[in-house]
């Protein structure tokens, strides 16, 4: 049995797939820390799920800024369609991992590097950090490398959102198979594919990025390439290729067949992030040896950090990665500060994540709390996040921006509102709610017409259901299964659900 099926599949259970994917995996982790789906999964494990039905329904768009800035369209799913895909999965999982068992089971070494796993201490079981990623990944790496001239670096063009749904059913049963059997409901790979385009209602191309189902359902399809590549030494960071040969030659043939095995489950190689380079190269990127050469001093100056974070911004201005930037204050936010850099970084920081949104979802656990930021300084980055949102249309801006207002207890303006009724963005339209029913008189009601409004528009509500679910009593909810998650009283009684966590 190979160490790829050992580590990634026969340790979860069914149980423990359930859980970590429903529980823990409905959010992304780049969406503002104010919402969980362990209520939810509270309430299916107390009350079953003879209630769900099959309905198809849209998700909730999200934009996030990524490390090259350029945003990326997250997604949190309808519940119901979540529930339904979750429970599917765990009902079939000794079928799941019998399929990992058999394409994965003759490797030689395992060449997914990111992939659902259990995680000590932790019931999610994703995180595309992983903390014992890097030293066993780059373990692998020099093992592999031995002998190669050349490196090729390739990855999927747009993977999530070119996903084939019925790729699924071609990479389970074999694409010869699942096409005679296309229409063949009773085949369980077929009602995965199902269950899969429900969250998109009913659309075959792409699958949700956010939701850490989709991280399994791209793996079902990645391994069953892997395994038509088995002739050559690589490993695989969900769609990112390293692989290692002995010449130009073979180099171009990797690119060949891999082209063509993705053709096959209509992926498209990125030609643009395609390269082939001569071997030796440093086995980490050159910014991660240049700013580990660092050594940083138990109490940190002004004239240290400057240089440290000079040195930093320029190695993110060469690289286009403002990952750089992330490394940096990661770093940083276990170290002491004299009080004159203390100042000077958290400025350094305010003028940061204004030029480079994608910091935003760091700065609270890596800045403010570590570094016991007062709520003042605060409100006053929260202020200036806001109106730089404000003034581009970011919806991720101005929801951080709020979303510290509410943990941190202070107002952040008082016209909200007036943005929200533009119904243009779920996420930035509750956290609005939540911080003006926190800090305004009289407007509850206000939002709650609004909710009662997108309620009525048939194409847009699913688009919107976190907010109507939120806001609406149990007896204004329209939808049938929305309004059992609200809970009931009497002979049959049970606790509501809210996707809404208390935050301190």
């Amino acid at each position: 049995m190979s160490k790829y099926y050992s580590d990634f599949m026969i340790e979860i259970t069914k149980d423990e797939i359930f859980e970590g994917l429903l529980g823990y995996g409905m959010f992304a982790e780049k969406i503002p820390p104010i919402f969980t789906s362990e209520p939810l999964y509270d309430y299916c494990i107390a009350n079953g799920f003879s209630w769900l039905n099959k309905e198809a329904h849209s998700a909730i768009s999200y934009e996030s800024m990524r490390n090259i800035s350029i945003p990326r369209v997250l997604s949190i799913p309808y519940p119901t369609t979540y529930i339904n895909q979750c429970k599917f999965i765990s009902d079939n999982w000794d079928d799941v991992q019998l399929h990992f068992l058999d394409k994965t089971g003759s490797n030689t070494y395992k060449k997914s590097q990111i992939h659902i796993r259990k995680i000590q201490a932790k019931k999610q079981l994703f995180e595309m950090n992983y903390k014992d990623f890097d030293s066993k990944y780059g373990l692998l790496e020099t093992k592999i490398s031995i002998g190669a001239k050349y490196v090729v670096k390739a990855d999927i063009s747009n993977c999530f959102p070119s996903i084939y749904t019925h790729a699924i059913s071609w990479a389970l049963a074999g694409i010869e198979e699942a096409k005679r059997n296309q229409k063949d409901s009773s085949k369980w790979y077929n009602q995965l594919d199902f269950y899969t385009r429900a969250l998109k209602d009913n659309e075959t191309h792409g699958v949700l990025i956010g939701p850490h189902s989709s991280n399994l359902i791209s793996e079902i399809i990645l391994v069953a390439i892997d395994n038509e590549l088995q002739q050559y030494n690589y490993t695989r960071c969900v769609d990112d290729y390293t692989c290692f040969v002995s010449s130009q030659q073979k180099a171009e043939n990797f690119l060949i067949d891999l082209a063509n095995a993705l053709r096959k489950y209509d992926l498209l190689l990125n030609h643009k992030k395609t390269e082939i380079l001569k071997l030796p190269l440093s086995s980490v990127d050159s910014w991660v040896t240049t700013l580990k050469s660092f050594v940083i001093p138990k109490e940190i100056g002004v004239t240290f950090l400057r240089r440290y974070l000079d040195t930093a911004i320029d190695l993110a201005n060469k690289s286009s990665n403002i990952a750089v930037l992330n490394f940096v204050i990661k770093t940083l936010s276990t170290k002491n500060f004299k009080q004159m850099a203390l100042e000077y970084y958290i400025n350094t920081i305010h003028n940061l994540v204004l030029l480079f949104p994608y910091l935003l979802p760091i700065i609270d656990d890596a800045v403010f709390i570590p570094l016991k930021i007062d709520s003042h300084k605060i409100k006053e980055i929260a202020n200036d996040i806001y109106e730089d949102g404000n003034r581009y249309n970011r919806f991720e801006t101005m929801s951080y921006a709020i979303f510290y207002a509410i943990k941190y207890n202070f107002q952040l303006r008082d016209d909200l509102f007036d943005k929200v009724k533009l119904k243009e963005d779920c996420v930035f339209m509750l956290l609005s709610y939540l911080h003006d029913i926190k800090f305004l008189r009289g407007i509850k009601e206000q939002y709650k017409d609004i909710a009662k409004e997108i309620q009525n528009d048939y194409l847009s509500k699913d688009k919107f259901w976190l907010f109507i679910f939120e806001l609406l009593p149990r007896e204004d909810i329209k939808d049938t299964c929305l309004r059992t998650l609200k809970g009931r009283s009497g002979k049959n009684a049970c606790k509501k659900v809210s996707f809404i966590k208390q935050i301190h």
